[in-house]
């Protein structure tokens, strides 16, 4: 298991690029403003790190979100999300991250099927607002993602128990043939984790609540 592990660094910006690559990264998500959470990063940024990343035959992620903080988003917000999507389509980005919530915590369906039309051919990943469903609505929210194409969840975990909240969220998972990615798992402990949950993903990074 340990040969097969991928850990993908969220990096900020187009700076943190090369190094990353440069690392042994595979596979890197990118946003702005991780201390609000992450944004989108701009046009110009999105164009160039694409291009360096597929130069060096590196996969990459872009994290699609008009502003920190959590969701639900208004109108306007997911206007600018679906054309950010479409221009990461346009540019060939390989894939994004996104996530929106009701007011009530529950997956935001209506909001998230033009921005799963607009990433047409990207593989698409829910970001951690996945976390913030309450567990009785989880399985529900998974067969619908599983239903829109969705690959990935990524998730921090309960604080009080995180193995177990990934256990339960890794059998709802993977009955929908989606990917639990566990995020922010300190170094040490990526081995073990993926052992015990049989997980070969995951994202080196703080909190994407979306």
């Amino acid at each position: 298991m340990k040969n097969l592990l991928l850990v993908e660094p969220l990096l900020e910006n187009y700076a943190t690029l090369p190094a990353a690559i440069q690392a042994g990264a595979k596979r890197v998500a990118l946003a702005d403003n991780l201390a609000v959470g992450g944004t989108t990063v701009s046009k110009g940024t999105m164009a160039e790190a694409t291009r360096y990343a597929h130069e060096h035959q590196v996969s990459l992620d872009l994290l699609i979100a008009p502003r920190g903080g959590v969701s639900p988003y208004n109108d306007v917000e997911l206007k600018i999300m679906e054309a950010d999507l479409l221009e990461a389509q346009q540019l060939g980005v390989d894939g994004v991250i996104v996530g929106a919530l009701t007011a009530q915590r529950q997956l935001d369906q209506e909001a998230l099927r033009p921005l799963v039309a607009a990433a047409g051919g990207m593989s698409l990943t829910l970001s951690t607002a996945f976390d913030q469903i309450r567990p009785q609505d989880r399985g529900t929210a998974i067969d619908w993602l599983g239903v829109q194409g969705f690959d990935r969840i990524l998730s921090v975990g309960a604080a009080t128990d995180r193995l177990a909240d990934w256990t339960a969220t890794q059998r709802l998972a993977a009955s929908a043939g989606i990917a639990l990615v566990p995020t922010n798992v300190p170094a040490d402990q990526v081995s073990a984790v993926a052992e015990k949950l049989g997980v070969h993903e995951f994202l080196g990074t703080q909190t994407l609540a979306k």
